[in-house]
């Protein structure tokens, strides 16, 4: 099923609720907008959106109300043609898609994910999860029945909530939206994590080898040079709690700083990389 954009989820949040998110004054001092971002002031030709003149804020404005009236609204969102709302459609697109990244909802959905425990190298740890295709889903790792509501509440506040505990359907379909493209997005650079793990330990190896090959007499310049490459593996298997790996590398650094000390030179200490940091 596809993911629904962000743009589209604003506005299937405001026509849901028009005193969502825009009137909301926690939204309000997320985003620092005061209001709908489509609003003007046509005889002093103000608007809320900085980058917009006032005739783009009307026809942002028309193009929401005709979302709002449309019989299926995602639908209306979706036209690829160029109809009446193309330039509506456009500016709303490119404006959401810009200033997302400028309210830092992302960082803030990745402070909550973390201190409810579901930030995903943990989640993959807690799951004993051992490569990338064991990656959870965000159903199986349980991620929206943990974070939701701290997520409502840092978005919207008091106004997130129906009797003071149960969340209001409109803005659990959207933060469910939040956190399903949150939960991709993790997935992506996890992969890419995880790839970049695979080439450097490739690398890693190759030098060792190279290293310890008969004849070979190892120089003070590639010894660093290896150790660095050691290092970059390291802190990218640290993220991912890999106790048994980290363990092994350690091995390799002692190995390391034997070399060292045959060559004369100081030995580079070898940093413990502590079991604890390891484990959840």
């Amino acid at each position: 099923m596809p993911t629904t954009p962000l743009s589209l989820a604003l506005i299937e949040l405001w026509i849901a609720n028009p005193a969502l998110p825009w009137s909301n004054s926690v939204w309000q001092s997320i985003t620092h907008v005061p209001g709908d971002p489509w609003a003007y002031d046509h005889s002093r030709g103000v608007t809320h959106v900085a980058e917009w003149t006032v005739g783009e804020a009307q026809a942002v404005e028309a193009f929401m109300k005709n979302c709002k009236t449309a019989e299926d609204p995602a639908e209306h969102y979706a036209v690829k043609g160029k109809d009446d709302d193309h330039e509506g459609r456009s500016l709303w697109n490119a404006w959401v898609k810009t200033s997302w990244a400028k309210w830092n909802i992302n960082k803030l959905v990745d402070r909550i994910l973390e201190d409810s425990g579901c930030e995903p190298h943990a989640v993959m740890a807690r799951m004993k999860c051992k490569s990338m295709n064991d990656f959870p889903t965000m159903e199986a790792a349980q991620v929206k029945h943990v974070v939701s509501i701290n997520l409502a509440d840092a978005l919207f506040g008091d106004d997130a909530f129906t009797d003071g505990t149960f969340i209001v359907s409109s803005i659990m379909t959207f933060i469910t939206t939040v956190l399903v493209l949150s939960w991709s997005r993790h997935r992506k650079a996890i992969k890419r994590q995880a790839d970049s793990i695979e080439k450097k330990a490739q690398e890693v190896d190759e030098l060792w080898l190279a290293l310890t090959a008969a004849n070979s007499t190892p120089t003070l310049v590639s010894i660093r040079a290896y150790l660095k490459k050691l290092e970059s593996l390291v802190t990218l298997i640290s993220l991912f709690k890999d106790q048994e790996k980290a363990e092994k590398l350690n091995a390799r650094r002692e190995q390391v700083n034997v070399m060292l000390a045959a060559t004369k030179k100081r030995p580079v200490k070898a940093e413990f990389i502590a079991s604890r940091q390891m484990i959840l």
